[in-house]
């Protein structure tokens, strides 16, 4: 019977309909593979970024809190938190009182913070100034991602199909987007496979070895060649994760939220030598136009504990010093409220960046909240510094073939 693409997504498991593609996975009746990818994994010990994309735009304000300075109480009648809440860093700015384990990192020396990080002619779309920060473009429509250029140049000869990875439940965007890169999607390391392992072993073999046909590379054709070439990338990545050591042992407790499940993840596959450089997630729902105060605190909290139960997991299983952590969002709020117990889309925000070998301290100046742009905060730091930074202190890869250009190293790393 010839079986169709149709077969292949009402057969093989949600990876596989969600690909629409993939590489042949012949199992012997033993349940293990015939063919079996020689990937070199890379120096297991490198260094790893994993890259937190706040979604929505967060309150740097509220979040980084100028409480010394002139201009916050005033700006922010109903939103402003005082003194005595804030947990403060010194006699201007603290952090949220959501964000407990963050300040104790802080004050370890683990956590840097640099200040009023933005770029020039801000652009206040969500959607526009988010591919502004996956390209590392602000003058130009990116067709490239700042992580697709890394991975593309400085990975180019690690073969390993996990080098880079994004984690969750949303893709990263444009940030992987490059000719050469493809990057997988994880959500958790048991759905991730192409055929459900339920089915019996003659039948595997049968969608297999059809599925192989289908995506036969010797094809003519450049969209056939790409299709097939993203099919075997696929196929390599699933018997990667499928052949990952036992390394991970459950040592903390994580919270019951979907960032703190996939920051969890992120330690599995590196305690079983997945060999991954850079991963990539996210936490949305940061557009706080109404009722901000609560729902900030609840979202910041979230963000707070699960980074928290991260950073231990990272110390038990002996890899915080391999580990350093960015989160940022496309832009920050405006300075004044609205009249709606929230903040609208603004410009510059903090960024974080925390790890066992990152340098603590306030990085850059806090902008001034008198002297604006249009109502919204003047940046302090290009981004691309942070990038800049990341890429060239921390992965060691070539920064400025990746931004186009040097830009300023911060000292955090």
């Amino acid at each position: 019977m010839k079986l169709t693409r149709r077969d292949f997504l009402i057969k093989g498991t949600a990876l596989l309909a969600t690909l629409g593609l993939g590489g042949p996975m012949i199992f012997a009746e033993n349940g293990s593979p015939l063919r079996s990818p020689e990937a070199d994994r890379g120096d297991a010990d490198s260094s790893v970024l994993v890259v937190i994309q706040l979604s929505g735009g967060n309150d740097g304000l509220n979040t980084l809190i100028p409480y010394g300075i002139g201009g916050y109480f005033d700006a922010r009648p109903t939103l402003r938190l005082t003194q005595s809440e804030v947990l403060a860093i010194d006699n201007q700015v603290g952090l949220h009182p959501s964000l407990t384990r963050l300040h104790a990192l802080y004050q370890r020396g683990k956590l840097a913070i640099v200040q009023g990080v933005g770029y020039p002619k801000p652009d206040r779309s969500h959607f526009r100034s988010m591919e502004i920060w996956q390209t590392a473009e602000p003058e130009k429509m990116g067709r490239t991602g700042w992580l697709g250029r890394y991975a593309a140049a400085s990975l180019s000869r690690n073969g390993n199909p996990l080098k880079a990875l994004q984690i969750g439940s949303s893709a990263g965007g444009l940030a992987f987007q490059a000719e050469t890169v493809n990057v997988p999607l994880i959500q958790s390391l048991e759905t991730y496979s192409f055929l459900d392992p339920k089915m019996p072993k003659t039948e595997q073999n049968r969608l297999a070895k059809a599925f192989l046909d289908m995506y036969d590379p010797k094809r003519q054709g450049t969209v056939i060649r790409v299709t097939c070439e993203r099919g075997r990338d696929a196929y390599d990545s699933v018997e990667a994760v499928r052949q990952l050591g036992g390394g991970y042992q459950a040592k903390v407790e994580y919270p019951k939220t979907a960032i703190a499940r996939d920051l969890q993840l992120v330690v599995k596959m590196l305690a079983g030598k997945s060999g991954t450089r850079v991963f990539y997630l996210q936490l949305g729902g940061f557009d706080d136009h109404v009722q901000e105060k609560e729902l900030h605190a609840r979202l910041l909290k979230q963000f707070d504990e699960a980074l928290g139960a991260f950073y231990d997991d990272l110390e038990a299983q002996g890899l915080e010093n391999r580990v350093a952590t960015m989160a940022f969002s496309e832009f920050g709020r405006r300075v004044k409220e609205n009249g709606n117990g929230g903040t609208d889309h603004g410009t510059a925000a903090p960024v974080f960046v925390l790890g066992g070998k990152i340098k603590g301290g306030l990085y850059g100046v806090m902008p001034s909240l008198t002297n604006l742009d249009n109502g919204d905060l003047k940046y302090q730091v290009d981004f691309r510094s942070v990038y800049y930074t990341v890429i060239d202190q921390w992965l060691q890869g070539d920064a400025a073939g990746v931004l186009g250009k040097t830009y300023e190293r911060l000292g955090f790393v």
